[in-house]
């Protein structure tokens, strides 16, 4: 629903609906990045390819390869509004696939398990999750603290509409800035609407 809403734009809408509301940060013919409306962590955001596909393996290798590119970019626009560095900031970039059975999607969402992995939305997603709450040493991280880590889970609070309206636009204003940074140093090409990264002298579209 949220692809099919938002069309490829340099400075997508929140959109709003009687489910609630989305904030994309990022929207091309490929992929659609939005935060996540119930986050691990604040700039918790979601990467995904705009046409549905269950798993990874289900990827085209030019979706494969967009998503590939986009998510050191997103990462790095998102770590800037926060404050952050990617030489001082942590954080968890996660992917999940598995066996989904249509009826565990259709109860409610507070009882949804998922699959083994840990897969609960039956489309290919990334999660990008900062984790900015300072140095620990090894030995201090408890078993179940580790596990929420691997999979991306911890406390979740939905996100309040003002909060997540500026950290959008805070994080398009952000990928402007890198993405034009990336074309002054010829590593995307292309307009704005039409960004590509040249390989061996052809064009991937992003």
């Amino acid at each position: 629903m949220i692809a099919a809403a938002i069309p490829p734009a340099t400075e997508p809408k929140v959109l709003t609906t009687p489910l609630g509301s989305a904030y994309p940060v990022l929207s091309t013919p490929t992929v659609v990045a939005f935060l996540d409306i119930a986050p691990v962590t604040t700039g918790h955001v979601l990467l995904c390819p705009r046409r549905h596909c269950e798993k990874a393996t289900d990827l085209t290798v030019a979706e494969s390869a967009a998503l590939g590119a986009w998510l050191p970019i997103l990462t790095r626009a998102l770590l800037s509004v926060l404050g952050a560095t990617t030489e001082d900031a942590s954080w968890n970039i996660i992917q999940a696939n598995g066996k989904f059975l249509e009826a565990d999607y259709l109860q409610d969402i507070d009882s949804q398990t998922g699959s083994e992995a840990g897969q609960t939305v039956p489309h290919c997603h990334s999660h990008i999750i900062p984790r900015l709450g300072g140095s620990r040493d090894a030995a201090d991280i408890t078993d179940a603290e580790r596990k929420n880590l691997a999979l991306g889970e911890g406390p979740r609070v939905k996100l309040d509409h003002e909060e997540g309206s500026k950290l959008c636009r805070e994080i398009q204003i952000a990928l402007r800035h890198d993405i034009r940074t990336l074309q002054i140093g010829r590593q995307l090409g292309g307009s704005d609407e039409e960004l590509f990264v040249t390989l061996h002298g052809s064009g991937l579209k992003l």
